[in-house]
């Protein structure tokens, strides 16, 4: 699109995508160097059911400003300092609806468009596709202001690099801290910012024009975002339980035709536990490869018969676009050939006081709720249901982060009452690490009741002894005092849903 008519018309102007060449029409509207995020971002506002695009035009982007500001009202080439906000409804809107829309116009978010053709996408908020809804763990909710009215979305943030002051991962790092503003964690910070509050003295090259960003030099942003970050090497990621001296490791590395190791990122299985605790939590997961970052935002599970379950990782790739299937983690290469190649590094940024990693808490919380089983069988014989299902070898354990006061009050209706009074009256810690036993035969059933006990960590214990705040089994439930004393409390044996989906804000 010509610089002239950047800002035509004002305020707006209306498409109702009727079929294929209005879709065209509108892709072709915005050309780029790399249109594939910006495909990808119409096939899922048209995946959901689109019918028309509102096109906002002299819109004031707080992220694209920052850019302007930084890079591009420096350059010798003119260029707007506005960008233009696409909003996709459901309902097939004239341009006099735009002041009073109908109460059926199915809002489905937006995207920002950069007048740039080196990355036209900017900062995006659409709606899961079809299928992916449940699975997008670490989506979050926005208001958007449209006219004089509030609307709202539900999905994860996207941003693809502008190529010039920011690359791939300043945009995956944008996406997780933009996660955590929505969710009330921490202060707004715009794009360029990435770029510019990057420390030097761990980079490799200059900032303008920028190369990318180094581990160190992420893991220090985020400690100056107020999301200090723990960062996994795959081939090295903590087991559950420490093994032994002199056990073999597990999972064994692979070896090449030469007997060399292989990266991890082609046979390291404890990345599916690592990543998804921290998913279940709502926490985004930055992933680094050689050459590449993007950002894991969910996952679907997938049964395979006569084999353990398969699962399948939904990724923010700035390069391709949003709410893309990861169909094979030890061979990542994506639909349209491009290799990723293996996965080197995992990066999480976390609220301050989440200082317990989830791996001990996990195996420390399995190993409790079986002795708790254990030594009260006897007494309360529903206990038994839990040890035989770990007889049984259909055990399976949930871990995720989650603020106590919403933990506490998603008890109601989920748990049994007498469950729900103690831990409602129980005195947590703010951030908590909840770990479930789940029957993996109910779960692959479909069943939603699929949780037989819990284990509470203190968030800010360590990680050399995670202090338990509350054990229950069936029929059974300890509460560890804040002076170290024991409570026990009887309750219905009743199986539960997961309380994955809180929030750590």
């Amino acid at each position: 699109m010509p610089i002239a008519g950047w800002e035509d018309p004002d305020p707006a102007d209306v498409l109702v995508l009727a079929g294929d060449a209005e879709w065209q029409t509108l892709a072709a509207r915005y050309p780029s160097r790399n249109g594939e995020p910006l495909r990808r971002c119409l096939e899922v506002a048209r995946s959901n059911g689109a019918l028309s695009v509102v096109i906002e035009t002299r819109y004031m982007d707080p992220d694209y400003r920052s850019e302007y500001a930084a890079l591009y009202a420096r350059t010798f080439a003119s260029q707007p300092d506005t960008a233009v906000r696409l909003h996709f409804f459901k309902a097939p809107l004239a341009a006099d609806q735009l002041w009073q829309l109908p109460l059926d116009h199915g809002y489905l978010g937006y995207l920002i468009i950069r007048p740039t053709e080196l990355g036209r996408v900017g900062r995006s908020m659409l709606v899961p596709p079809p299928g992916l809804e449940d699975a997008a763990l670490t989506a979050v909710d926005e208001r958007v202001h449209f006219f004089g009215q509030t609307l709202s979305v539900r999905g994860v943030p996207f941003m693809q690099q502008d190529a010039q002051l920011d690359r791939c991962a300043h945009a995956a790092a944008w996406v997780c801290h933009y996660s955590a503003f929505r969710r009330g964690m921490v202060a707004r910070r715009p794009i360029a910012a990435f770029n510019l509050m990057a420390d030097l003295s761990l980079g490799r090259s200059r900032s303008i024009p920028s190369d990318g960003l180094t581990a160190g030099q992420l893991v220090e942003l985020f400690r100056v975002f107020d999301l200090p970050a723990r960062l996994y090497e795959i081939g090295a990621l903590p087991p559950i339980i420490p093994a032994p001296p002199g056990a073999p490791p597990d999972p064994v590395p692979k070896t090449d035709a030469n007997g060399q190791v292989l990266p991890g990122g082609m046979w390291d299985t404890r990345l599916f536990g690592t990543v998804c605790r921290y998913l279940n939590s709502g926490l985004p997961v930055l992933v680094a490869t050689k050459d590449h970052a993007f950002v894991l935002c969910g996952y679907r599970r997938r049964p395979r018969a006569n084999d353990r379950d398969w699962i399948e990782f939904i990724r923010q790739d700035d390069q391709r676009g949003p709410y893309l299937n990861v169909d094979n983690v030890f061979n990542d290469s994506a639909a349209s050939g491009h290799s990723y190649g293996p996965w080197r590094i995992l990066i999480v940024p976390l609220p301050e006081k989440l200082w317990l990693p989830p791996e001990p808490a996990e195996g420390v919380g399995s190993r409790l709720m079986e002795r708790v089983a254990t030594v009260n069988v006897k007494a309360v014989p529903d206990a038994k249901t839990l040890l035989d299902i770990i007889a049984s070898g259909t055990i399976a354990f949930r871990t995720y982060a989650t603020a106590a006061n919403d933990f506490k009050e998603k008890c109601l209706g989920r748990l049994p009452n007498e469950l729900t009074r103690e831990y409602r009256l129980a005195r947590f810690s703010r951030l908590i690490w909840v770990v479930e036993a789940i029957d993996k035969a109910a779960r692959d059933r479909g069943e939603g009741s699929h949780v037989l006990g819990e284990a509470i960590f203190d968030a800010t214990s360590s990680e050399y002894a995670p202090a338990p705040l509350a054990v229950h089994v069936p029929g059974l439930a300890w509460l560890v005092s804040t002076t170290g004393s024991l409570r026990e409390v009887r309750c219905a044996p009743d199986r539960y849903s997961s309380g994955t989906g809180g929030t750590l804000s």
